[in-house]
C-alpha cells in the first residue's frame, strides 16, 4: 500500500515564494531538500526549505496555496481528545491540575482538592510538571479581556476562565470549536482576519504556534498589534529557525513539520520585527528536551514515541547545545506601549 507520503501534492496547488516572509530578501541557500511529513504521516509530498541570508529565517519553496494547505491537515492531528474517559485519565489530569493551581497559586479545575497537609506531595509531584507557556503571565497579571488565537479545543480559554479573565478564542479548525463550545467556551470560528473586528479591544492575547501556519505572517502580526490594548501584552510561541535542536537533528527536526510549517523566523528577525512595531520583548528560555524526543522519533521515522526515545532525549546535553545556538522555541512576552499620561 502506498504511503500517503509518497503520493504527490494536489496538481496546480502550489505556488513559488520567491522572497523570504519575514524580511522580503531573494538571497538564500537550499537547506533541506524533499523532507516530507514525518511528523505526522498524513500530507502528501516532498518538500524544500530555504535559509534566508538576510535575516537567516527558513522557508518553503514551493508552498501549498492558501486553498490547498487544508489538505495537510485532512488527517491532522485533533486540538482536543475531548475530556479524560478511564478512571487513571481523570486522575492523572487532576492530579497535574493540583500541581498547576499550586504553582500559579490559582484554582484551576477539575481538580482533587488535596488537604493542606499534602502540599509537599503536591510540591514532589509538581517537579514534573511544566506549566505551558503563557500561564504564568495569565494568573499574575491583571484581569480583563482575553483572546487566545489558535485556540484549539479551547484548554487556555479555559484556563484564562478559571484565572478570572473576560476569555474568548479564535479557531479556524470547525472539529476543534465545537469540542471547545460543547464546554461552553466562547469561540469565534474563522481565520486571524477577525481581528480586524476588534481594535484594541484586548488586554492579552495569546498566540501560540501559528504564526508558522500561516502565508503572511508580517500581517498577522500586525493584527495582533492592532487587537491588543495599550499597554497590553502578546503571549507568542513558534519554533526558532536557529534552533539548537534544529542544528543537531537537521531535517529531523522536529520544528519543520512539513508542509504545515510554512515559514519560521529566526528569532533576532521576529524581535526586530515586534520592537519596530512598538513592543518591548521580553524571551523566555526553554529546555527543547521533548522537541529531542520527537526529533529522534522522527529520526527513526516512527509512528509513536518510544522509551528509547525519551531515553535519548534525556541523554541529550540540550542546555549546552541551546548555550552555543539558540533557544528551541521563541516564546516572547511582548507588551504593548501604553498611551503617555497628559
Amino acid at each position: 500500500m502506498t504511503s500517503p507520503l509518497d503520493q504527490d501534492w494536489p496538481v496546480g496547488g502550489l505556488e513559488r515564494v520567491d522572497a523570504c516572509p519575514y524580511c522580503g530578501s531573494r538571497e538564500r541557500t537550499l537547506a533541506y531538500r524533499d523532507v516530507q511529513d514525518w511528523s505526522f504521516h498524513c500530507a502528501p509530498g516532498k518538500w524544500n526549505y530555504w535559509d534566508c541570508v538576510g535575516c537567516q529565517s527558513l522557508y518553503l519553496d514551493p508552498r501549498p496555496t492558501q486553498t490547498t494547505i487544508g489538505a495537510a491537515y485532512a488527517k491532522y492531528y485533533t486540538h482536543g481528545d475531548g475530556e479524560p474517559v478511564s478512571f487513571a485519565q481523570v486522575t492523572k489530569a487532576r492530579l497535574r491540575n493540583e500541581c498547576l493551581s499550586q504553582k500559579l497559586n490559582a484554582n484551576i479545575e477539575p481538580r482533587l482538592h488535596l488537604p493542606k497537609l499534602l502540599d509537599g506531595f503536591v510540591a514532589l509531584i509538581g517537579k514534573r510538571v511544566s506549566v505551558p507557556f503563557g500561564w504564568t503571565s495569565l494568573a499574575s497579571r491583571p484581569k480583563g479581556r482575553f483572546m487566545d488565537v489558535g485556540c484549539g479545543a479551547g484548554l487556555t480559554v479555559a484556563l484564562a476562565q478559571y484565572l478570572g479573565w473576560d476569555a474568548m478564542g479564535l479557531e479556524i479548525d470547525p472539529a476543534a470549536v465545537r469540542e471547545a463550545r460543547r464546554t461552553g467556551l466562547n469561540i469565534v470560528e474563522g481565520t486571524y482576519e477577525h481581528l480586524t473586528q476588534y481594535e484594541q479591544q484586548f488586554d492579552c492575547i495569546m498566540c501560540s504556534h501559528v504564526l508558522e501556519h500561516v502565508h503572511e505572517p508580517r500581517d498577522l502580526l500586525a493584527k495582533l498589534k492592532l487587537a491588543i490594548k495599550p499597554g497590553g501584552v502578546l503571549l507568542l510561541t513558534l519554533p526558532n529557525a536557529l534552533s539548537a535542536m534544529r542544528r543537531h537533528f537537521g531535517s529531523n527536526w522536529r520544528g519543520l513539520e512539513a508542509p504545515r510549517h510554512l515559514s519560521i523566523p529566526s528569532e533576532s528577525r521576529l524581535l526586530q520585527l515586534l520592537a519596530d512595531s512598538g513592543f518591548s520583548i521580553k524571551s523566555i528560555p526553554g529546555t527543547g528536551t521533548e522537541t529531542a524526543a520527537e526529533s529522534y522519533r522522527i529520526q527513526r521515522r516512527g509512528m509513536v514515541l518510544s522509551r528509547q526515545d525519551f531515553g535519548n532525549a534525556r541523554q541529550l546535553d540540550v542546555q549546552s547545545l541551546s548555550a552555543t545556538a539558540g533557544n528551541d522555541f521563541i516564546k516572547f512576552v511582548c507588551e504593548a506601549e501604553a498611551i503617555a499620561s497628559t
